[in-house]
């Protein structure tokens, strides 16, 4: 392997991931499959207000940053 196929920063190894669309369910899909990946034991213990002002959180910021 020569240096040119050496990634130039860590920024190309990084790996992104969303909801597969803007809906609450697709959220809380999306969060307890990470959750379960780590540990799968893990309960849900949020409200639905707890679940859909953190929803709201983050599509408004990921929406923020989009415009950037």
């Amino acid at each position: 392997m020569n240096s040119n196929d050496k990634p130039d920063s860590a920024e190309n190894n990084r790996f992104y991931s969303r909801p597969k669309d803007e809906s609450l369910q697709a959220f809380k899909d999306w969060i307890d499959g990470m959750t379960k990946a780590l540990n799968p034991d893990a309960k849900d213990d949020l409200t639905e207000e707890e679940w859909e002002a953190k929803w709201r959180e983050f599509w408004s910021k990921t929406k923020h940053e989009e415009k950037k």
